[in-house]
């Protein structure tokens, strides 16, 4: 069962394995103290930050529901990570990992479905905010279309169960506890984040610390939807 402490300690673990990651990225591109000879750690950092996620699932969480459908995410988001390490090397290898991080997103649109407890919520606000997504996403994807060649259908493939995982989150709205459903979509919107980063510095334009704002967007991702199914309480939300 999980205490107090253990999530203090993971959440500690957590970030500082996301710190470490950032850091080791920096010392690639700036000059500092670094090398880019610490590139060997960001290769370290990176899988042990779902490593440790995927320990504490099994160690603390793995009696709750849905608890097989959050272990799918954070595997395929292992094997995701260590695709797109090597995507430099590879088109073959940013292929994978869209692959990988497709299967990601299916999974917690499963698990966000399935965990709500109500079939049915309208909110006009939530409505707003999942339409604005979506036109987003949309327009991300026109801009990006003339440099994107051959991966133009992987692209647009991922964008849509990005930008469906997002609209799920969202829809949670009423349909479990509140709390559950602030860190999770806190968490969708997170991953949107660092996607949209890297698809605009990759096939747009450069931003600056680039590396660091999507590895930290995404750890922060990971964490609160962790954090959200945490606080997911099987009972119908008051």
């Amino acid at each position: 069962m999980l205490t107090k402490n253990a999530w203090v300690v993971f959440t500690w673990l957590f970030f500082a394995l996301g710190v470490a990651d950032i850091v080791a990225l920096n010392s690639i591109t700036q000059d500092s103290i670094f090398t880019a000879e610490n590139y060997s750690f960001h290769v370290v950092f990176k899988p042990l930050l779902m490593a440790s996620a995927i320990f504490f699932l099994m160690k603390y969480l793995s009696h709750k529901n849905h608890h097989n459908w959050v272990l799918v995410a954070f595997l395929y988001s292992l094997l995701g990570n260590l695709m797109f390490m090597a995507h430099e090397l590879n088109p073959l290898f940013l292929v994978g990992g869209l692959t990988a991080f497709f299967l990601v997103h299916w999974s917690y649109i499963i698990y966000f479905h399935r965990s709500a407890n109500v079939k049915t919520s309208s909110n006009w606000t939530i409505h707003g905010l999942q339409i604005f997504v979506a036109l987003f996403m949309v327009g991300l994807y026109i801009a990006m279309y003339p440099n994107l060649g051959g991966l133009w259908l992987p692209v647009m493939l991922y964008s849509i169960i990005l930008t469906v995982m997002v609209v799920v989150a969202f829809s949670r709205f009423g349909r479990v506890n509140f709390s559950a459903f602030l860190y999770t979509s806190i968490g969708a919107v997170a991953f949107l984040i660092s996607d949209c980063l890297f698809g605009y510095h990759r096939y747009i334009d450069t931003i600056p610390f680039a590396s660091s704002l999507i590895a930290g967007s995404y750890c922060v991702a990971q964490y609160m939807i962790l954090k959200g199914y945490v606080s997911l309480k099987t009972e119908h939300p008051n």
